[in-house]
């Protein structure tokens, strides 16, 4: 009977039900997160379980970031696209950054044109790597403030796409 038990259970599935448990609760800098919706495939699928920091800096472009979509009151995924004092616009499916096409290696599908946007110190422009599916994000609900995000660090679950990210 442990023989059974001990297939079904490995070291990296208690390896990451630990982390799971240990970081499901309310902790003040680090959370667990599970991924809910489509917008960030393939970096991140549906039902994947990640943990995140609470960010104290600001980001850097790419940077995927979890915050809190206050008109629907659920939390989100995104990536960071626009840094604090930048401007960001779309034309022709392509991002600019102060008028300059950036490169974008991130996006999976066209974006829709866009106005400019003009970014605050404390403020980010977030998108969805499915730029199709994305919903939630600051074309829509406007630019957001990167005290109140959270960064990714660590994707746990299912073990076999374990990865941290800096």
């Amino acid at each position: 009977m442990i023989k059974n038990i001990l297939k079904i259970v490995n070291l990296k599935t208690l390896f990451a039900f630990v982390l799971y448990i240990v970081f499901r609760n309310d902790n003040k800098s680090i959370r667990a997160y599970e991924i809910k919706e489509e917008s960030m495939k393939p970096a991140l699928l549906p039902n994947e379980f990640v943990l995140a920091s609470k960010l104290k800096d600001i980001p850097v472009r790419g940077d995927i970031v979890i915050f809190n979509n206050n008109e629907k009151n659920i939390d989100v995924v995104k990536r960071v696209i626009g840094l604090p004092g930048e401007e960001v616009e779309s034309q022709e499916g392509s991002i600019l950054i102060n008028s300059e096409r950036i490169n974008d290696p991130w996006a999976k599908s066209f974006v829709d044109d866009f106005v400019k946007v003009q970014l605050r110190d404390d403020e980010i422009f977030v998108l969805g790597d499915q730029r199709t599916l994305s919903s939630s994000d600051s074309r829509t609900i406007g630019p957001i403030k990167y005290l109140e995000c959270w960064k990714l660090k660590m994707r746990y679950w299912p073990y076999y796409r374990f990865k941290t990210y800096e």
